[in-house]
């Protein structure tokens, strides 16, 4: 694998909503990706506990150039001018750092209650619509779900919110650079890896 850059964002406020801010930088991400039809942009967040996504966002990619924009974008200006984000270097992340995984976990949206509702009332008008009985199935077991946090993320072309949930993986053997939309893996399509940024000391501007 080639070598690899990053530059991080670090939110200033100490009350902040990281959740919302690193929702919305995610989405910048997105438009900035869809946009250009290109691939090989992950997230990282170096300060993750389990207690919070941090106060910090990172973005890794192979291409310095394409991390050099999206670093530029207006929003990201913007709240730097407002002395809400502080925004680091594009650098090359250091060599042999461990390998880990931010991946979009969709499945623990389904054990909300919330999300449990609209799922049985949208299986319910279907049955209605095709003429049946509406039967709903038992329920399965609860599963038990390894540590998550969530960012607010959002959606250009239906202009609606939605939570991202997140998991870390640690120790992750093998590297790619195969991320979502959203810079992020997934349980099976995308298995993307970014280096572990947790005790890199980031060159912020």
């Amino acid at each position: 694998m080639q070598e690899r850059y990053f530059f991080a964002i670090k939110y200033l406020p100490l009350n902040v909503d990281q959740c919302l801010l690193a929702g919305r930088c995610i989405s910048i991400l997105h438009r900035f990706i869809s946009a250009r039809n290109i691939t090989g942009i992950g997230v990282s967040f170096p300060n993750w506990s389990d207690n919070s996504l941090g106060n910090t966002i990172a973005f890794v990619s192979e291409h310095e150039s394409l991390l050099a924009e999206l670093s530029e974008q207006s929003y990201f200006n913007m709240m730097a001018s407002d002395n809400l984000f502080v925004v680091s270097e594009v650098t090359a992340a250091p060599e042999n750092l461990p390998e880990v995984r931010f991946k979009r976990n969709q499945s623990i949206a389904k054990c909300f209650v919330g999300e449990k509702r609209r799922r049985l009332k949208r299986a319910k008008r279907r049955a209605h619509s095709r003429g049946e009985v509406f039967n709903p199935k038992t329920p399965e077991p609860e599963k038990e779900i390894q540590p998550f946090h969530s960012a607010l993320g959002s959606s250009k072309s239906s202009n609606e919110a939605f939570l991202l949930h997140i998991q870390k993986v640690n120790s992750v053997s093998v590297k790619s650079n195969d991320y979502s939309n959203y810079g992020l893996a997934t349980n099976q399509k995308f298995l993307g890896t970014v280096p572990d940024l947790s005790g890199v000391e980031i060159p912020f501007l």
